[in-house]
Parts: C-alpha cells; sequence; structure tokens
C-alpha cells in the first residue's frame, strides 16, 4: 500500500468531499422507502387522496434530482482520484525503469514491463477506485439500512441474514483463487505481449525467411495458453454473481414468507413490510459490490505485488550519497587493473591497464568478440567494473554523480538506435543549435546529398527504429546526433560499420579535419579509421594485446598489419 499512499494524500481533500457527497446520497436512499411506507400504510386505512399522492411522488422525484447530483459529484471526484493514483504510478514506474542498469535490463522481457505499465496499473486503478466506494457503501449504507431493518423487526432480519456467512465464506474462496489465476494470466499476458512485440520487430526476418507459419502457431500457443489462463479467472468471476443472487434470493423469500405471516398477524404493517424489501434491495448493493470488490481487490494485489517488486529491483549502478563535485571533466582517463563480466565468474575483461590524456584520440581494434563494446561500456558507466578501477581526472568513476559523469560523454553505441520522428528530431533531440553548426555536422556525417534526394530534407520521418532507411543512413544519422553534442569525451562504437568504403574514407577525413576539442575513443574494424589516432590498441581474449601508433603497429601486430593489407586491397580494387 505505500505505492499508493503518496497519492492519497495528495488527492485526500479531492476524496473526502467526493466521500461526504456518497454519505448524502446515501443518506437520501435510506429516506426514499420510508416515504413509500408511510404512502402504503395511509392507502391501506383508505384515507389517501390526490393531494397526497402528488406531494409523495414530487418529495420521491425531488430526492432523485438531488442524488443524481450528488452521484455525479462522488463518482467524478472518486474516479478522478483513481485516475490520477494510476497516472502518478505510470509515471513513478516509467522513471524507475529509466533508472536501473542495463544489467537488470538486459534480463528482464520488454513484454513483462509493458504488462506492468499497462493491465496491472489498470487493475490497481480499479481496486482503489472502486474499494472506497465500496468501502463507504458497506460500512455507512450497509450498517445503516441493517440498523433499520433490525428496528423494524429483528427476528426478520435475522432470519433474512442466514444465508450471508454462506456468502462470506464462498466469495472468500472464491477469491482466493482469483488470486491465484490472476497472478498466472498477467504472467501468460507478458509472455504474449513479448513475442508480438518481438515478432513485429523482426518482421522483415520473418517474410524474407517464410517463417510465418512458425511465427503465427508460436503466437497461436502463446495465444491460448493466455485464453486458457485467462478462462479460469473468468469461471471464478462468473461463479460470484450468481452466488450472490441465489442467497439474496433465499433472504427475499424468507422475508416473504415470514414477513407475509407478521402482516397478517399485524406484527407489522405493509407500508413496513414493503419497506424491508426496500431496504434489501439496498443491502443488495454493498454484499453485491462487496463480492465484486473481492474479485477486483485480488486482480488488484496480485498486480500491485508484480509492480512492487519490480520496483524494489534497484539498480546496481547509481550516483554515490556523496558524490565528488567537478566543474568540468577534461577528459583524462585511467583504467587500472579493470575487470568485467556480464555473469558473475565468467570474465569479459581481465587486467586492463592504460592512461588516456585529454584532448588525445584513441584507436580501438582486435577480432570479432575481444571485448571492444564491453571496454568502452564501462567509461560512462552502463556497467559497474568487477575488478580494479578507473578514473577521470583522477577521481574513481564510482565517486562521480552520474547525471554529470554521462553529461559529459557523448557516446554512439554499435547499434545505430532512431526514435520515430523525423531526422531532425533524431539528431538535435530537443537541443537548440544555430544552422551553421548542423550544417556543420551534416557535412561531416555525408548527409547534405542523401538529405537532398529526400523529399522533405531534414523533416523526413524514418518509421519506427528508422525503418525507412537504410542501415548506412541510419549509423551516420546516429552520428551526427553523437557529434551535435559538444562533450570533452568523444566515443564512437563502429561508427561507419555500415557506409560503403567511399564514404568511410570521407567521414573520417572530415572527422580528422573537425576541431572536436575533446577526447576522442573510436572502435572500428577499419584501420583508415584509426591511421591518425595516437594511440591504438588492439584487443584479443578480453585484454590488450598491442598498444601504438599505426605505423608501430604495421610492424609489430600481424592482426593489424594483415587487417590493414586488406583493407588496402579492398579499396583499391573494389569491395
Amino acid at each position: 500500500m505505500k505505492l499508493i499512499y503518496p497519492y492519497f494524500r495528495k488527492n485526500f481533500y479531492k476524496i473526502l468531499v467526493g466521500i461526504l457527497c456518497m454519505i448524502i446520497v446515501d443518506a437520501l436512499q435510506l429516506v426514499i422507502p420510508q416515504i413509500i411506507k408511510n404512502a402504503i400504510d395511509t392507502l391501506s386505512t383508505g384515507s389517501f387522496d390526490n393531494k397526497i399522492l402528488i406531494f409523495q411522488c414530487g418529495y420521491i422525484v425531488f430526492l432523485g434530482l438531488f442524488m443524481a447530483v450528488f452521484r455525479y459529484g462522488w463518482r467524478n471526484l472518486l474516479m478522478t482520484s483513481a485516475r490520477n493514483v494510476e497516472q502518478g504510478i505510470r509515471d513513478d514506474l516509467f522513471k524507475h525503469i529509466l533508472s536501473l542498469d542495463m544489467a537488470y535490463l538486459d534480463k528482464v522481457k520488454t513484454g513483462d514491463i509493458m504488462a506492468h505499465a499497462t493491465s496491472d496499473i489498470n487493475h490497481i486503478r480499479m481496486a482503489f477506485g472502486f474499494g472506497l466506494i465500496v468501502i463507504v457503501d458497506t460500512i455507512l449504507l450497509g450498517g445503516a439500512t441493517l440498523a433499520i431493518m433490525i428496528w423494524t423487526h429483528p427476528k426478520l432480519t435475522a432470519l433474512a441474514m442466514i444465508p450471508m456467512p454462506f456468502l462470506i465464506l464462498a466469495t472468500r474462496i472464491l477469491g482466493k483463487k482469483m488470486h491465484a489465476f490472476h497472478k498466472t494470466a498477467q504472467e501468460s499476458f507478458s509472455q504474449l505481449t513479448e513475442l508480438v512485440r518481438e515478432s513485429f520487430f523482426g518482421i522483415r526476418i520473418i517474410k524474407v525467411f517464410n517463417f510465418e507459419s512458425i511465427i503465427s502457431n508460436k503466437v497461436e500457443d502463446a495465444s491460448t495458453d493466455y485464453f486458457k489462463k485467462n478462462l479460469k479467472r473468468a469461471f471464478v468471476t462468473a461463479l460470484i454473481k450468481p452466488l450472490l443472487v441465489f442467497f439474496l434470493n433465499l433472504s427475499t423469500l424468507v422475508v416473504i414468507f415470514y414477513g407475509g405471516f407478521l402482516v397478517m398477524k399485524r406484527v407489522i404493517t405493509p407500508g413496513e413490510l414493503v419497506a424491508f424489501f426496500q431496504y434489501l434491495g439496498i443491502l443488495a448493493w454493498p454484499v453485491i459490490a462487496l463480492g465484486w470488490m473481492t474479485n477486483l481487490f485480488q486482480r488488484g494485489m496480485a498486480s500491485l505485488k508484480r509492480i512492487n517488486t519490480l520496483l524494489d529491483s534497484m539498480p546496481g549502478v547509481s550516483s554515490p550519497e556523496n558524490p565528488n563535485i567537478l566543474s568540468k571533466i577534461k577528459g583524462n582517463i585511467g583504467f587500472k587493473n579493470v575487470g568485467f563480466g556480464y555473469d558473475k565468474g565468467k570474465a569479459i575483461l581481465s587486467n586492463i591497464n592504460f592512461k588516456i590524456n585529454p584532448g588525445s584520440s584513441i584507436g580501438i581494434s582486435g577480432p570479432p568478440g575481444s571485448g571492444k563494446s564491453s571496454l568502452i561500456q564501462l567509461i560512462p558507466r552502463l556497467y559497474n567494473t568487477t575488478a580494479g578501477k578507473i578514473t577521470i581526472d583522477g577521481f574513481d568513476l564510482n565517486t562521480l554523480d552520474l547525471d554529470f559523469l554521462r553529461g559529459n560523454i557523448a557516446f554512439m553505441p554499435q547499434e545505430s538506435f532512431l526514435f520515430s520522428g523525423t531526422i531532425k528530431e533524431n539528431i538535435l533531440m530537443g537541443k537548440n543549435v544555430d544552422k551553421e553548426r548542423l550544417d556543420q555536422i551534416i557535412q561531416v556525417c555525408c548527409l547534405k546529398d542523401t538529405l537532398e534526394k529526400m523529399p522533405d530534407g531534414l523533416d523526413t520521418l524514418v518509421g519506427e527504429r528508422g525503418i525507412t532507411l537504410s542501415g548506412g543512413q541510419k549509423q551516420r544519422i546516429a552520428l551526427a546526433r553523437t557529434l551535435m553534442h559538444q562533450k570533452p569525451i568523444i566515443i564512437l562504437d563502429d561508427p561507419i560499420s555500415q557506409v560503403d568504403t567511399h564514404t568511410a574514407s570521407k567521414i573520417i577525413s572530415q572527422l580528422n579535419q573537425m576541431n572536436l576539442n575533446a577526447t576522442f575513443i573510436i572502435i572500428s574494424h577499419r584501420i583508415s579509421a584509426l591511421a591518425s589516432c595516437n594511440t591504438i590498441f588492439i584487443m584479443k581474449n578480453g585484454g590488450i594485446n598491442h598498444s601504438g601508433t599505426h605505423e608501430n603497429l604495421i610492424q609489430t601486430d600481424r592482426f593489424y598489419k594483415e587487417s590493414y593489407q586488406v583493407q588496402q586491397y579492398e579499396e583499391r580494387y573494389g569491395d
């Protein structure tokens, strides 16, 4: 409940006014049976006339209108409060997910998170919103109605209540089953959501390899599993209302039989019996609502537990409580005996030692799987080291504020991810820059000719994940986005892997001419992209095998020399 409490407190006065409106409506509901009782008792004496009839009808109409106004009031206030709770939880959940580190997000399924952010939060809202209504109606309306019934005739009330314990017992048993079935249904829904999301994301592969039938069968199996588990939940839900109606009808039967006997014996008046029926009908709503609420509450608690599990997951990468304060970062980077592994006991990097001076350019190359991308992801602390330490300007990376650190690093990951929107929006990402700077970046990334061929230029929509663009176009836009942010440390992970040799050479040439005024780190398999770097590291099996300048490595490192010769041949005679 600690998740809901802050929003309850925030909407306290709105909820309070809503409850007051509900109390007024409940009080007026209790008055109407008394009007009907008086009218019937007057009728039974034969002293009823048109004026009294019109007055009684007008009185009921007036109360009905009054109730309608206040019913609108409580529904508006309480339902709005429930929506505010829903919005607040969703915002907090999204912020928390953004705060989680890559190690956690690498393991969790996107579909599971989506299920948390949609159906689970909706179930919590329903439990919270209708929970308030049922609590007030059960305690106030139900309690007051029961008191009036007892005042009318205690024995008749006691007999009418005989089926209620059986109703409560049945609701309790079904409620436990509802909780279990809802939990398994939500887990199945998460799996189905993830499978559908993954299928749409890989739609091109599915079509190219003619995997439609295979994927369709997988989705159908997941959908069937969700259907079966949801059917169990629906079966329990379907039992609740018939049971409620059955037990209430038993109460009605008792009242008709024994109440009619009391009227004939003149113990109660006909008007009192009719009013008793009216109150029994009013009491039916809190009882039915209690059963309905049991269903909603069990769903809400199951969903709340699932969300709390996610919210209790703390990021392994976070800012220290008392970070070192730096006015600016110069770009002096040091690795001392650094080790890293995605899984415990399985090292990807080991015993990494080097220093990078501010303003220098560093190249990193090596065979696939040698740990290049893992190495540079440690600098902006996307992951924590498992051994040794990394320093920035002499300060341990773990002692710096995370937002400050990443705010001083421009990082282009290996995957060229683009957001749905225009090319311009993807490059600027909300940043305001002058046209001269934008034109310079477009020129450096060889995007000018590409944009001129597009009817809308910079305003061209790229589609989901940039699906309307080629791999090379996406990569150049991602590079432009990185260079647009003038940071003291710039890291590029294989920025020209998907462009042709001529364009790649042009981009590298223009990057070298560009005054970056930053510590520059580039990973590339293309030796021409590293040739102008001050120092080049060659990685192998999670360690630095050789380092030196371009000329030095051609003489001392076999991998570097052979890669250079092959690429020189390709550039000369074509790919």
